[in-house]
């Protein structure tokens, strides 16, 4: 009976360590956030989530760094910077493991966040990766064009058609070089947002805004997301 007994002591401790074990490879991890400012008029932004500041003093048209949250359920908070003027309240849910942009957006009398996935894996040697994401209220829907530098649109194939204002492209992956990316209004030939010239070097990954312009007409920011 006292073999048996030890057997059973055994089994249950296995039981108990096993299950130790599964918490731990199953726990609720990290995830990876920054914020993006693409609200007109708002000159610069700060954000927490679940009470934890990932972005101090971020101007229009630029991002923050990455910081490392725990993943999960949480409210977002954004603010004007140095004021306590809450601009968005928002409850977000966070996967681990994973990375995201929170695109604030908007005119300041409609911001709102729009949460976005990055995928930030390193492309093959040669290569790179471009997201197009569309900020610009005053577009709206756009078709996208990543060419060669001053490459005429006239028969040229857009990569994307009708990328809705506040919303991403899949990653696009192309080889590594001198590349311009162009906004158009959908079925058009004429640029209304021009990036400019852009060099990308193998295994970078960019993300290319097309935005209001702060003090009117329109601008590009380009996110620097791997390497």
């Amino acid at each position: 009976m006292r073999a048996l007994s030890n057997i059973g002591t055994s089994f249950v401790t296995l039981l108990w360590m096993t299950s130790i074990v599964f918490t731990l490879a199953c726990g609720t991890g990290n995830s990876q956030i920054r914020l993006l400012n693409a609200s007109p008029g708002e000159s610069s932004l700060t954000a927490s989530v679940g009470g934890t500041s990932i972005a101090t003093t971020v101007n229009y048209g630029t991002a923050s760094s990455y910081i490392s949250v725990p993943s999960g359920s949480a409210t977002l908070a954004v603010e004007a910077a140095g004021t306590t003027s809450l601009l968005i309240n928002a409850s977000i849910t966070l996967s681990s493991n994973t990375s995201y942009t929170v695109l604030a957006g908007n005119y300041s009398s409609a911001i709102n966040a729009t949460i976005l996935s990055d995928d930030n894996t390193t492309p093959a040697s040669g290569n790179v990766s471009i997201r197009l994401v569309n900020a610009s209220p005053t577009l709206g829907t756009a078709d996208v064009y990543v060419l060669a530098p001053g490459s005429s649109l006239s028969s040229a194939t857009p990569v994307v058609t009708s990328l809705n204002f506040e919303s991403a492209s899949s990653y696009q992956s192309l080889s590594a070089g001198n590349y311009e990316v162009y906004f158009t209004q959908p079925g058009q030939k004429s640029a209304v947002i021009d990036s400019g010239p852009l060099t990308l070097t193998s295994q970078q990954i960019r993300t290319v805004v097309g935005l209001d312009g702060e003090s009117g007409g329109y601008e590009t920011a380009v996110l620097s997301d791997l390497n």
